[in-house]
């Protein structure tokens, strides 16, 4: 089969459109969020030519069966095919493939690669066979995937002063401030308006203080085929910690949504409890339950990068 690669935002669009029918044919053991796609694309290879780290298939009606995100210096990549595809000749086949870019894409890029992962949620034995048939071996889990159906939510109201805000281009300089003393500073106001601008972005809403500084965020994709809001990510400014506004941003996200486009359920995802068990109760304390565990795969590759 040919792979092909990113050229347009068209590639990314009909690649979430495949995988919301994927979800909604299957269900949504193993695959990702249609707001997983372009946030792993534009944030995560950040930095990174498309059309290197995303590919393609198609099928005998040009129809798509498979696509693939490929970060190497993360040492990871994620393969989605078509439930058709599962498990099959050409499964191994697109498997086998992308460990072969991956090695490629880090001689290219001179990073390390020593291992390679893949994700496999616990709800697919079949899966974990699979990978574990091309040498991967599990390591540890990696993610809470949880889901809120929407119902039963609780009740969440700012602190006097603070409001909620949609934000535009505009307010990059606030955008870039509150996203770095949030998890990782490596952004400024022309790298963080880069994603911010892609093809992929759909909402972020803010919690603005009473000194107008940016506290708390949200990204919002929504999946209008299986009527589903994926959260990714959530954070708060290290300022405004322990006030509630994660909580009351993401209630107030979800009632809007529920009114304005249907949405039926949601979807967000976290480190393991024992790990970041501040994040693990920020969303209990919303709702949200556990859906699956994601298991992280590893197999040696053992590529070192070159010294000048």
């Amino acid at each position: 089969m040919q792979a092909h690669r990113y050229s347009t935002a068209d590639d990314l669009y009909r690649a979430q459109a495949a995988l919301m029918q994927w979800t909604r044919e299957a269900g949504d053991c193993n695959y990702l969020h249609k707001g997983d796609v372009g946030h792993q694309l534009f944030n995560t290879c950040y930095g990174y030519d498309k059309s290197e780290v995303f590919r393609y298939w198609l099928g005998v009606e040009d129809e798509l069966i498979a696509f693939v995100l490929l970060a190497p210096h993360w040492e990871f990549f994620n393969l989605q095919v078509a439930p058709s595809v599962r498990g099959s000749a050409e499964h191994i086949a697109l498997f086998e493939f992308c460990e072969r870019e991956c090695l490629r894409l880090a001689k290219l890029f001179n990073t390390r690669l020593k291992d390679l992962y893949v994700e496999v949620f616990d709800c697919d034995p079949a899966y974990s066979a699979f990978v574990e048939a091309r040498g991967y071996q599990r390591e540890k889990r990696g993610l809470t995937l949880t889901r809120q159906d929407l119902q039963d939510l609780p009740q969440a109201e700012l602190p006097p002063g603070f409001r909620f805000h949609e934000v535009t281009a505009a307010d990059m300089d606030q955008l870039m401030d509150l996203h770095n003393h949030t998890f990782a500073d490596k952004w400024n106001a022309a790298s963080y308006g880069a994603v911010f601008n892609a093809p992929h972005m759909e909402r972020e809403w803010v919690v603005v203080a009473p000194d107008n500084r940016f506290a708390a965020f949200v990204n919002l994709w929504i999946d209008p085929v299986n009527r589903s809001l994926l959260f990714e990510p959530v954070g708060t400014h290290s300022d405004f910690r322990r006030q509630g506004l994660g909580k009351a941003l993401m209630l107030y996200a979800m009632r809007r949504l529920q009114a304005e486009a249907g949405i039926e359920c949601a979807y967000v995802g976290h480190e393991p409890a024992e790990k970041n068990p501040a994040s693990a109760a920020l969303y209990a304390s919303v709702g949200f339950k556990p859906r699956f565990e994601i298991y992280d795969y590893k197999k040696p590759i053992g590529h070192s990068p070159r010294k000048f």
